[in-house]
């Protein structure tokens, strides 16, 4: 019906995260180039932070199209896993079956499909969601995983997407070497009204709409005004919206329309954005983790013997790598995600 009434092509606002809906807020822009480089340059252990509904899954779901067949992944929804149930977990939406029984022996197994995977050219991705409920003793198990390497390369790729929370968990004192070990965050925070304007407009064009003036300016505010800019709450209040005003024939959406869907509650309005602490939204500033603090130590020296001078093109060689899937994921055509 709405499809029919308003002339598109698939729905606007689905709340299944298809990466060819993304709309790239200067925030998510620079968290989806963090989580690249991330993975681009192997950098080991990385978090994405945001509260519910910002967009975290669609976000890593983009980095997995944008690296298509270069990346094997597992992907943990579980957090009630003991450490061992996590290793098995792994193994195991990783595509194999474990035989060791042992977390000792599991490890071993793990370790030799990693081995197998950087043979083939392959990157294996580790994404944890929801991190911010797992045990301590999970969060250090994850920590010695990155301890699976070569001499010179990381073996897996973990991403901890969580809520702020999480930030706060990694303070505890025995998650402190966990903590040291996160290279970069991605830090995701709620859409500005004027974002919240471009957002609906963005995927009513990925939609196929023909028109511009769906939604009336006066409706558009009213969306913020709802939603407070939670992209997830956004789509909910537009998808109602769509639906009854094709029930009753109306080609436009306007404020009253809106504000009618809180009154009868039909959807409900967002508690306004918690006060986070200044050492969490400094995450979405480059930070000098222990791992940027050898890279800057590192380009601190003069490159006077030989051996420097190869760790420099090593270094260029990184940076060039980097440009060049920046540029694929600028140039990329999203489709469905084919999910393995």
């Amino acid at each position: 019906m709405v499809l029919r009434h308003f002339k598109l092509k698939e729905e606007p606002f689905s709340t299944t995260p298809d990466p060819r809906f993304l709309y790239k807020s200067p925030v998510h822009q620079q968290a989806l180039e963090r989580l690249v480089t991330a993975v681009t340059l192997r950098k080991g252990i990385n978090a994405v932070l945001g509260e519910p509904g910002l967009g975290k899954t669609l976000l890593i779901r983009t980095l997995l199209k944008g690296f298509s067949d270069q990346v094997c992944f597992a992907w943990v929804f579980n957090t009630t896993l003991s450490a061992k149930e996590l290793v098995r977990y792994i193994c195991r939406d990783f595509g194999f079956k474990p035989k060791a029984k042992e977390v000792g022996d599991l490890l071993m197994e793990l370790y030799t499909f990693l081995i197998g995977n950087f043979e083939k050219g392959l990157i294996s991705l580790l994404i944890v969601d929801e991190a911010q409920n797992l045990q301590p003793e999970v969060l250090e198990e994850i920590r010695q995983l990155s301890n699976l390497e070569t001499a010179n390369k990381k073996l897996i790729q973990v991403i901890l997407s969580g809520q702020p929370q999480l930030d706060v968990n990694l303070d505890h004192p025995s998650l402190h070497q966990l903590k040291q070990r996160i290279c970069l965050k991605a830090v995701l925070t709620r859409l500005s009204q004027g974002e919240t304007r471009r957002y609906i407009r963005h995927r009513l064009d990925i939609a196929g709409a023909r028109r511009d003036d769906i939604f009336t300016d006066a409706a558009l505010t009213a969306v913020y005004e709802i939603s407070n800019g939670v992209p997830r709450l956004i789509n909910q209040v537009c998808d109602n919206a769509l639906l009854i005003a094709a029930k009753r024939k109306k080609t436009q959406v306007d404020s009253v329309l809106i504000r009618e869907l809180l009154e009868n509650g039909v959807v409900t309005s967002s508690s306004p954005p918690p006060v986070l602490p200044r050492r969490y939204m400094a995450a979405y500033q480059p930070e000098v983790t222990p791992c940027r603090a050898k890279e800057k130590e590192g380009n601190r020296k003069s490159f006077s013997n030989p051996e420097e001078s190869r760790n420099n093109r090593k270094s260029l060689s990184n940076s060039e790598k980097l440009e060049k899937k920046m540029r694929d994921f600028q140039e990329l055509d999203f489709g469905v995600l084919k999910m393995h």
